[in-house]
């Protein structure tokens, strides 16, 4: 019986089996695998959460800037840039604002002269609600519509040969970044814009 257990002791001893190890590597090799898999998925939601909100707070700033512009709108139509037709157009930055179309990664304008820059871009279309043509001065409204574009991961511009937010783009451009959802992700806002009558 002594025997038996000197031996049963000698076993313990020695440490683990070539298997026991094996195993042990293999187990601990999908556990990693797991980790990073489940972190890359973290950042990548995180990334795409950050575009998300950056282009939500570009499309607010946008609709401020478009609700100011209505302040001004009392008999003369087209302050500031209330004078589009009913195309999704991309506006012209103005230099005293200091505001435009373009935007970096931190949602910060961008002239047109840093357009290389641009992460987010910024198309406008409005509609008449109520034209200001009706006879009764100060009546007038408009829905502005708000898009907020960015390139999805590994996506490029459908004119490579310009800049995402190019000062060039014609309305008939700006149509077709809005079709094309296999390049682009999007964030729209839409805000009503009324004018003020005169006192």
């Amino acid at each position: 019986m002594s025997g038996f257990r000197a031996q049963w002791r000698r076993g313990r001893e020695r440490g683990y089996t070539l298997v026991e190890l094996m195993m042990a590597l293999a187990l601990f090799a999908v556990a990693v695998v797991g980790i990073i898999a489940m972190q890359k998925i973290t950042v990548v939601s995180n990334a795409h959460a950050k575009n998300i909100a950056m282009a939500q707070r570009i499309a607010q700033a946008w609709a401020g800037q478009l609700e100011m512009d209505g302040t001004a709108w009392q008999t003369a139509f087209g302050a500031g840039w209330l004078n589009f037709t009913n195309a999704w157009q991309r506006p012209a930055y103005i230099s005293a604002r200091e505001f435009g179309a373009a935007f970096d990664a931190l949602g910060n304008p961008l002239s047109d002269a840093n357009l290389s820059q641009a992460r987010f871009c910024t198309h406008v279309r409005m509609a008449w609600l109520y034209p200001n043509t009706m006879g009764v001065g100060g009546n007038g409204m408009l829905r502005a519509e708000i898009r907020v574009f960015w390139l999805r991961d590994g996506g490029v511009p459908l004119d490579s040969t310009t800049t995402m937010c190019s000062a060039t783009q014609t309305p008939v451009q700006a149509t077709a970044i809005g079709l094309a959802t296999e390049r682009y992700r999007f964030v729209y806002q839409t805000v009503g814009i009324r004018q003020h009558s005169q006192i």
